[in-house]
Order: C-alpha cells, then sequence, then structure tokens
C-alpha cells in the first residue's frame, strides 16, 4: 500500500502563502529604499512596478482581466514620470489606489466587467481592510499545523540556545578587535550609531510595508475572500418613493436655467440692477457649484435607479425623468462653459481652471454615457462603461500637458497686450517650462525679465532640493538639460 500522501490543499495553501510573505518582504526592503527620495516620482513608480509583477508571480496568470488590472496600476504610476505637475501627480496616484482596489476586487471572485453603479465605495472598503488585516492570515497558513511542527520547534530551539552561547566570545572578539585597530574601532562606532539612530526606523519602516504588501498580495489572490462584503439588495421601492427627488431636481434646474436666460438677454445691465455685478464679476462666481451641482444629479440618477423596483412599471417614468434631467444637466453645463469662457477672457488661465474644465468635460461624458446605457434599459454596462471614460480620461489629461495649455492661453494674451503674470507662471512645474523658455523673447523686454528673475530663483531652490535619483521625472530631467537655475531665458534684444 502507498504511504499516505499529505493534503494536497493544504500543501498548496503553505506554498502559496509562503510565496506572498516572501514577495512581501521583498517589496517592503525595496520600498524602504525606494521611497525615501523626497517626492514620490521615479522610486515609487519603480516600487509600484515590483509590487505588481510580485502579484503576477504569486497569483493566476491566466486571468486576463486580472492582468489588465495590474497593467494599468503600472501604467498610471508611470504618470508620475511622465508628468512633473503637482495636480497631475495627485490624479495618478489616485489612479493607481483606484487600480490597486479594482485588483483586490477581482481577487474577491467579482467581476469588473460587471460592476455596479454602488460597487465602487464597496470596492475601496474591501481593498483597505484586506491589506489591513489579511497579513494575520497568510501567516496563519505559512505556518499551518502539519506532520512537521515538532521538527520546526526542535530547530527553533536549537538556534536560540546557539544564539546564547555564540553572543559571549563574539561581543569579546569585537571588543579586542576594536581596541586593538582605531579604523575598526570607528567602523564599529559608526554601525553602533547607525544601529542606534536610523536602524529603528529602517525596521519599523519595512515592517509597516511587508505588513501591508502582504494584505494586498492576498487580497489579489483569486477567490482568496479575507474580507466578504455583504452583498445589499435594491429594496425595490416603487417609483413614487424616488420621484419626490427627481421631480425636485427638475423643477430646481428648470428654475436656474430660467434665470440663466434672463441673464443672457439682459446682460450687463441686468447684472449690475439686480446683484450689483459686472460681467467679470459674475463669470467669476459659480462654475465649480455649477460642476458639483451636475455630479450630485448623476449621483441621484444612480441611486435611484438601484433603489428603484426594476419591472416596467417603474422602469418608464424613471427613464421620462432621466431623460430630462439629462437635458437640463447638458444645458447647465453650458452656462458653465459659457462662464468659464467669461472668466477666462478677463482673468487669464490657470491650473485650477484647466482642472475644473478637465472635470466638467468627465462629468458630461458620464452623463453621456449613463444616457447610452442605464436610459436605453443596459444598466448593467454603466459602471464598466464609466471605468473606461475615466481611465481615457486620465490618459488624456496627461497627454494634453495642463500646464502647456495655461501657458500658451496666457501667452496669446499677452500678445495681445493683456498682463502676463510672471511670479505664476514660474512657479509652475517642469511641464510648463519648455513653452515659457520658448515663448520669453515673445515677451516684453519687463515681463521677459521679471520671468527670467523668477525661474532662477525658482529652479534654484528646486535644484537643490530635488537631487535624489528618486525623484526624477521626464519633465525634469529636460528642465535641468536646458539649464533651468542655471542660465536665465533669452529675452528681447539679448538680455
Amino acid at each position: 500500500m502507498p504511504a499516505p500522501r499529505p493534503d494536497a490543499p493544504a500543501v498548496d495553501a503553505r506554498a502559496r502563502a509562503t510565496s506572498v510573505l516572501a514577495a512581501a518582504l521583498l517589496i517592503a526592503v525595496a520600498g524602504d529604499l525606494l521611497l525615501r527620495g523626497g517626492e514620490w516620482r521615479l522610486g515609487f513608480t519603480l516600487l509600484v512596478a515590483l509590487v505588481t509583477l510580485s502579484a503576477f508571480a504569486v497569483g493566476a496568470r491566466a486571468d486576463r482581466e486580472r492582468n489588465f488590472l495590474l497593467a494599468g496600476t503600472v501604467v498610471a504610476a508611470l504618470g508620475l514620470v511622465l508628468r512633473d505637475a503637482m495636480a497631475l501627480r495627485a490624479i495618478d496616484l489616485l489612479s493607481v489606489l483606484c487600480m490597486g482596489a479594482l485588483t483586490v476586487w477581482r481577487g474577491n471572485g467579482r467581476s469588473v466587467a460587471r460592476l455596479e453603479g454602488l460597487d465602487a465605495p464597496k470596492a475601496a472598503v474591501l481593498a483597505v481592510l484586506t491589506t489591513l488585516v489579511g497579513a494575520p492570515e497568510v501567516l496563519r497558513a505559512s505556518s499551518h499545523a502539519g506532520a512537521d511542527t515538532a521538527a520546526r520547534a526542535a530547530r527553533t530551539r536549537a538556534l536560540a540556545i546557539g544564539v546564547v552561547i555564540a553572543l559571549p566570545p563574539l561581543l569579546i572578539v569585537m571588543a579586542l578587535l576594536g581596541s586593538a585597530d582605531s579604523v575598526f574601532a570607528g567602523f564599529l562606532s559608526s554601525a553602533a550609531e547607525f544601529l542606534s539612530r536610523e536602524a529603528v526606523q529602517h525596521v519599523v519602516v519595512i515592517a509597516a510595508l511587508a505588513w501591508l504588501a502582504t494584505g494586498w498580495l492576498l487580497g489579489t489572490l483569486d477567490r482568496s475572500a479575507v474580507i466578504r462584503i455583504p452583498e445589499i439588495r435594491s429594496p425595490g421601492l416603487p417609483f413614487a418613493s424616488a420621484s419626490v427627488g427627481l421631480y425636485g431636481l427638475v423643477v430646481l434646474l428648470t428654475l436656474f436655467l430660467a434665470t440663466q436666460l434672463r441673464v443672457l438677454f439682459g446682460g450687463a445691465a441686468y447684472l449690475s440692477a439686480t446683484a450689483g455685478l459686472t460681467v467679470a464679476q459674475y463669470a467669476r462666481e459659480g462654475f465649480f457649484q455649477l460642476v458639483v451641482v451636475a455630479g450630485i444629479v448623476l449621483a441621484t440618477l444612480v441611486a435611484a435607479d438601484w433603489l428603484v423596483a426594476r419591472d416596467a412599471e417603474a422602469a418608464r417614468p424613471y427613464r421620462v425623468a432621466g431623460t430630462v434631467l439629462v437635458g437640463l444637466v447638458a444645458a447647465l453645463l453650458l452656462s458653465a462653459s459659457a462662464r468659464m469662457w467669461l472668466y477666462v477672457s478677463y482673468f487669464g488661465l490657470t491650473i485650477d481652471r484647466v482642472l475644473a474644465t478637465a472635470i466638467m468635460l468627465w462629468v458630461l461624458a458620464a452623463f453621456v454615457t449613463f444616457a447610452a446605457t442605464m436610459l436605453r434599459g443596459r444598466g448593467d454596462r454603466f459602471a464598466p462603461a464609466i471605468l473606461l471614460v475615466t481611465i481615457g480620461w486620465v490618459a488624456a489629461l496627461n497627454v494634453a500637458n495642463p500646464e502647456g495649455i495655461v501657458v500658451r492661453a496666457n501667452l496669446e494674451r499677452a500678445a495681445a497686450g493683456k498682463p502676463f503674470d510672471a511670479q505664476y507662471h514660474a512657479y509652475l512645474s517642469a511641464d510648463a517650462l519648455p513653452a515659457l523658455l520658448a515663448a520669453a523673447p515673445t515677451l516684453p523686454a519687463i515681463e521677459c525679465a521679471d520671468l527670467a528673475r523668477n525661474l532662477a530663483k525658482v529652479w534654484k531652490t528646486r535644484r537643490a532640493a530635488r537631487d535624489d535619483w528618486r525623484s526624477w521625472s521626464v519633465p525634469y530631467a529636460r528642465a535641468i538639460a536646458a539649464g533651468a537655475g542655471r542660465d536665465a531665458p533669452r529675452c528681447a534684444g539679448g538680455s
């Protein structure tokens, strides 16, 4: 009779847990090195690449959806080295976190292609909890009780006894060698100082990163449900319950748009008489609020779709109300874009205004997606489509270079005789520098000199503060190669 074989699932679980622990330790040690360079740029991108490669190595390699999410995580992290603007840095970091959360969602046995409207917050909660509490599960699996438990315990005791026996002679020999040679004594002193000051910090950082990496890696494995998010089913309310909010929004937006028409036809005289505002002051107010209102309307429509019973009796009035609201929001966004156009024509372009406009375009794309899916009875396609729209939006934002757009637009204003804020533009990131250097000779001599002075001041500080390779980015490297902080831009007349 053949000897009984060990339980295969238990062996596989231990092997997988051991692989996860080894990968997490590698990630933690690398992270302790890569995250110490000031700004999270090249170092963080390399760490993300290592994390995703580790997840690929320990997980289900044939899972195409999982591989897509892991690849998307790396691509999002690449934005940190391909662009230098702080606003894009925040967006790209958030994109990395979102792709990582969706990878855990996939590891929990859920399909991203079947995302529903309310799954996004659930995926975020699942990823956070799994990352925080997944490590103990891996440790338990790696030390699963079996036939070799006694042998491991014996080896551990033997090693402990060996340490106790070896310490006295090692310490004595080390002390004698230190007293025999001053160079070696200096080395021992430096090592002791390092251990007393930095070693504890390194150990804490490595331990924290290893804990988090272990939990996240476990969460990305196929059907590794460390945390189970309860399924919350739709209450199936009658449409009357949702109609109060939907029709209320219809009334509010209609009233608001009616006042916009009055302003449009009344012009500056109407604004001055009713609100005491000039056209410029009026344009300066309200854009951000209008975009937020559009987002709230979209969220309300998605929530109403989930709350209402999915039958023909409720679907028909919901689609009617949704169609009306989509039309009203389109008019609302048109009003917001008109305000932004007036705002920019009076005060110029800033990075905040570019990003606000970009967010408005995303909201518009989200409403188009909503109309093409949920209003046509294809609600199951809405969330996956929004995910693709958002990925495309982030990619387009990185490609477009918002700070370059700001510089070019304001230089056109300067060419038309309008003021150019040299100090503001000098404080933009390396993304804006090529356009600034190219256009400096076209500026009036005084403004060009002001720009040159501010650029020299800003980039001298940046060169000193950002000299670590881990904070490297492509635009920053190009800026340094172009002499930023060292060579003044050429102004008209060779000054």
